[in-house]
């Protein structure tokens, strides 16, 4: 058992099933790198337990993942830090662990999935949502680019055009909505949800291991050999967007629960 305990991360083992349950329902699960080191330790152990099958992803409180932390981004900002190359080469590790893990993963969304909660979301090879729940892409709503190894996952998922409308937007879209355009792999009745993703507990926990590490390993060879190279591009283009007029225009607003007033500076 991982013997060790996180301040916003919750890690069970059960019945040869890893969950890590992201536990900071107050701010929808928001994720700071604090956060991700947290989650890496967690699928790291998944990784090399024989013991664990099979991997749930999920939040509390009723939301899967707001994204990053704003309130966070703003007191780095009125500091004069900033920090997002560090925080995206750990986000970026997170993904490729939580993408590459020989076990099969599944995310278990509800309620809000924005930011980096989508791409955690599409790193899982299987994500079950409820139809109405909420994704959004949000980047560039607070003047950043889109990280977490998105633009390559969704660009392979949805096509380019689609995948543009949605990062250049910012717009909010339902589970169903995900689940038709093929980003996510299914969206059910909310009150079915439970009962759905338990089913793919129980197959991908009781199934052929080895088999599944294999066919994962052939799929990320074959579909996503450019996930790394992009989010090594990400570490660029975050450190650019965080130094922008923009970003910190957009980040001030949010906090003060206002529209923002972009300058493209």
């Amino acid at each position: 058992m991982l013997d060790k305990t996180f301040e916003n991360v919750l890690f069970e083992e059960k019945d040869g099933v890893g969950y890590i349950t992201l536990n900071n329902p107050a701010q929808m699960n928001a994720v700071t790198a604090e956060v991700t080191r947290d989650l890496i330790t967690c699928i790291e152990y998944c990784e090399q337990e024989p013991t664990v099958r099979c991997v749930v992803l999920r939040g509390a409180g009723g939301n899967f993942c707001a994204g990053g932390n704003v309130k966070a981004m703003k007191e780095r900002l009125d500091k004069g830090i900033n920090g997002a190359k560090a925080g995206i080469r750990i986000g970026g590790e997170w993904i490729m662990r939580l993408k590459t893990i020989s076990k099969p993963t599944i995310a278990w969304i509800e309620g809000a999935a924005a930011g980096v909660g989508c791409s955690m979301a599409m790193a899982c090879d299987f994500s079950i949502a409820a139809e109405d729940c909420k994704f959004v892409i949000a980047f560039v709503n607070i003047g950043y680019v889109p990280d977490g190894g998105i633009t390559y996952m969704l660009t392979q998922s949805v096509g380019p055009v689609k995948a543009a409308e949605l990062m250049l937007s910012g717009k909010k879209f339902t589970g169903a909505e995900a689940a038709e355009w093929g980003m996510i792999t299914k969206a059910v009745p909310a009150d079915q949800l439970e009962e759905t993703v338990q089913k793919y507990i129980k197959k991908y926990s009781t199934g052929p291991s080895v088999a599944y590490g294999q066919i994962k390993k052939l799929l990320n060879d074959t579909c996503y050999p450019g996930l790394n190279l992009c989010m090594q591009g990400e570490v660029a283009a975050q450190y650019i967007c965080a130094a922008s007029e923009d970003h910190h225009e957009a980040v001030n607003a949010f906090c003060e629960k206002r529209r923002p007033v972009f300058k493209g500076k």
